[in-house]
């Protein structure tokens, strides 16, 4: 004898659950297959991905001497602004002082290095 109690789920066909309508995929399925693309590329489309880019100022390492850098500070603290655009002004001015055909004064420096015989 066979009841539908034995079964509760006799009558019920078995199906997948659906996406709802006007959602897209999850984030898991897009990067089920990754783009190649390199940040190279896309700092050239876009001129954003660098992550040397900060608003519209890009990011340069300077290396200044100890005496220089308290100048800097000190310069900063007293015309009451931030070092950072400090720096960019003393950029600036100097490109400017460039451009009026001031050329800095520099040592070139020859670095050898000697070789050991092998022995």
């Amino acid at each position: 004898m066979s009841s539908s109690f034995d079964d509760p789920f006799a009558g019920v066909e078995s199906s997948s659950p659906k996406p709802s309508p006007g959602k897209g995929p999850s984030k898991k399925d897009k990067f089920d297959q990754p783009i190649s693309i390199s940040r190279r590329e896309v700092y050239k489309a876009t001129g954003t991905g660098s992550s040397a880019m900060h608003g519209k100022h890009y990011q340069l390492t300077t290396r200044l001497p100890l005496d220089l850098l308290d100048q800097l500070r000190e310069w900063a603290t007293t015309l009451d602004m931030t070092q950072q655009d400090l720096q960019r002004y003393c950029f600036y001015r100097g490109l400017q002082a460039l451009a009026e055909g001031e050329r800095p004064e520099f040592e070139e420096v020859i670095v050898t290095k000697k070789l050991k015989q092998p022995q």
